[in-house]
């Protein structure tokens, strides 16, 4: 508010004003409250991420390390070889949906033959 407009206000509607701007300061307080609780809460579940996160590596690391104790002849799994497996695995999918994709076409081209068949409209 500005100068003039409070020197206008009587007692009254200065300690109204007063007042709702305790209460409006309370209000924004009990909301930062809350918001830093949350943050508090977030931050906590990022660590605990991170921290699931560098357990499930290790664990993955140790069984790669198995994995390549178990079979000597075999390298262990690396970082190149996995990246190796990506094109492979990539192609086999694209393989599977292409043959899902036929099949569907061929299932949908016989159930309409047999419908046509089924209402004597012959094929």
């Amino acid at each position: 508010m500005s100068e003039n407009a409070i020197e206008d206000l009587s007692p009254g509607e200065l300690a109204t004003v007063v007042e709702l701007q305790r209460v409006e300061l309370n209000r924004l307080l009990s909301d930062q409250k809350r918001l830093n609780a949350r943050i508090d809460s977030l931050l906590q579940f990022q660590e605990r991420e991170q921290v699931l996160r560098q357990q499930m590596q290790a664990s993955l690391d140790r069984l790669v390390e198995q994995r390549g104790a178990a079979d000597p002849v075999t390298k262990p799994m690396s970082t190149l070889a996995m990246s190796e497996d990506v094109p492979r695995l990539s192609s086999r999918l694209n393989r599977a949906e292409r043959r899902f994709q036929a099949l569907r076409t061929a299932v949908g081209q016989l159930v309409l033959a047999l419908e046509r068949q089924g209402t004597g409209q012959g094929a």
